[in-house]
């Protein structure tokens, strides 16, 4: 997408928000947009990613040369959180050209136009096996650290990506290399990710309820279902939101302490009334091991905090929290009765 085109961008989410614009500017330039999209799919999902990740993710620049222009649509914003981007009801041809100038230079950064690649894709999977950790440098310098049974897509040509897309299975870690002209966006289990540069992690393991925490930074996250998206909750440090699958609907909630939903990178483990099928899974992963069982548990819960220990401790507490009996072998735990507390 080149600077020409995200000037109408720009200028379309300006007129769109101003309630002096009449329908047929808003109309001429929706058209404009339509007749650069084409019927090219590339474009027309550039052209959605850019008006949402400019939403969602706005913020001042580095350069102060351009904070006096940003602070009046900064203010705006914050007068109007349901609308997200909305112009002074007056501005100088001067200071509108200003502010313009600004925006693209906050998204193609030092004012170098973002290019379309028509050469095909590569994309680039790492996995992290039952029973270990992995940490995996992305080709932008962003860190990411993938839990046991873990794994992490990602584009060859990530670095030079207009929005560095992403997509995981499991659980992992992130440490992303802030980039305010090249968004970060992460794709899993039905919800989407989008920052500029922070730490978060994400928990989406399939069939079971995907939620994001934040450790630094902010991050908005939006329900990704069937090719349509939500209206993104923004998340701050010590803010997680969990995706209801039943409702269908994103759920935010503060948290004491967002470094607990990374303690996993040292082997820990830490459960919280949770379910003892997660809790089975989980012990599957860390230790690679099978567990059978000859009952449900399905109504049992386990609240309880484990170091960097053997696998025979873990099943040591659960045995007297339950009330079970269990015997290993080799890689397969079988376990015999039990009762919930």
């Amino acid at each position: 997408m080149d600077q020409e085109t995200w000037k109408l961008v720009l200028e379309y989410l300006a007129v769109k928000e101003n309630p002096r614009s009449s329908n047929t500017e808003i109309k001429l330039l929706e058209e404009k947009l339509n007749d650069w999209a084409g019927n090219d799919p590339y474009r027309m999902e550039q052209l959605q990613e850019a008006l949402a990740l400019w939403q969602d993710t706005a913020q001042l620049p580095d350069d102060g040369s351009w904070k006096e222009s940003f602070a009046s649509i900064k203010e705006q914003l914050n007068q109007t959180p349901i609308r997200k981007f909305k112009i002074l009801k007056w501005w100088p041809a001067a200071t509108a050209a200003a502010v313009i100038g600004a925006l693209i230079f906050f998204v193609a950064g030092n004012k170098k136009p973002l290019t379309i690649t028509q050469s095909p894709v590569v994309w680039t999977t790492k996995t992290a096996d039952p029973g270990k950790i992995i940490s995996v440098m992305l080709p932008d310098s962003s860190e990411i650290w993938l839990n046991s049974g873990s794994s992490i897509s990602f584009p060859q040509n990530l670095k030079h990506a207009d929005i560095r897309t992403v997509k995981l299975n499991g659980e992992a870690f992130f440490k992303v290399k802030r980039d305010p002209a090249h968004p970060f966006v992460v794709k899993s289990q039905n919800i989407q990710t989008r920052v500029l540069g922070t730490s978060f992690n994400i928990r989406a393991w399939k069939g079971y309820k995907p939620e994001v925490t934040v450790i630094t930074g902010k991050v908005a996250v939006s329900r990704d279902s069937a090719g349509g998206q939500s209206a993104a909750i923004h998340l701050l440090p010590n803010q997680k939101v969990v995706y209801e699958i039943k409702s269908t609907s994103l759920v935010r909630e503060n948290i004491d302490d967002a470094k607990a939903s990374i303690d996993w990178r040292t082997g820990k483990m830490n459960f919280d009334r949770t379910p003892m099928e997660d809790v089975f899974q989980t012990i599957s992963r860390k230790y690679a091991v099978k567990v059978v069982t000859d009952q449900s548990f399905k109504n049992c819960e386990l609240t309880a905090k484990f170091d960097n220990v053997e696998i025979s401790e873990v099943m040591k507490t659960i045995g007297l929290t339950l009330d079970i009996h269990y015997t290993i072998n080799k890689q397969i735990i079988y376990i015999k009765g039990g009762k919930c507390n």
